[in-house]
């Protein structure tokens, strides 16, 4: 497990996304492969609380704001119009569940009833 402190309170996507790719690329040996990646965020502050160095080279990125107001704007809009490149293409396909084995022990509509 590993972790990193953002600098600044953020809410850009594009700094949550580069946090954890830094954090996956310290901790994933290189020619291994992976499929997944779990990403836990902590210690919330709300917008406009944090004090913010005046001499502090890294300042929050100019209009980030608006950007991910527009970003949730147009996703709301319809089903993720807009992602980023990390996530991948969204597939058009679906996998065909129509012969799906029941899960007794974890669903209780897959339970068989019983009739008398």
């Amino acid at each position: 497990m590993a972790s990193e402190k953002l600098l600044l309170p953020t809410r850009d996507t594009r700094d949550i996304i580069s946090a954890a790719v830094k954090v996956l690329g310290s901790i994933w040996p290189d020619g291994h492969r992976y499929a997944k990646a779990g990403v836990m965020l902590n210690d919330f502050t709300p917008s406009g609380v944090s004090q913010l160095n005046l001499f502090d080279e890294d300042q929050p990125r100019a209009h980030s704001d608006e950007l991910m107001k527009v970003l949730d704007r147009i996703n709301h809009s319809g089903k993720g119009k807009i992602w980023f490149a990390g996530r991948g293409i969204a597939p058009e396909w679906q996998m065909k569940r129509d012969m799906l084995s029941p899960a007794y022990t974890t669903r209780w509509s897959d339970i068989p009833v019983a009739l008398l």
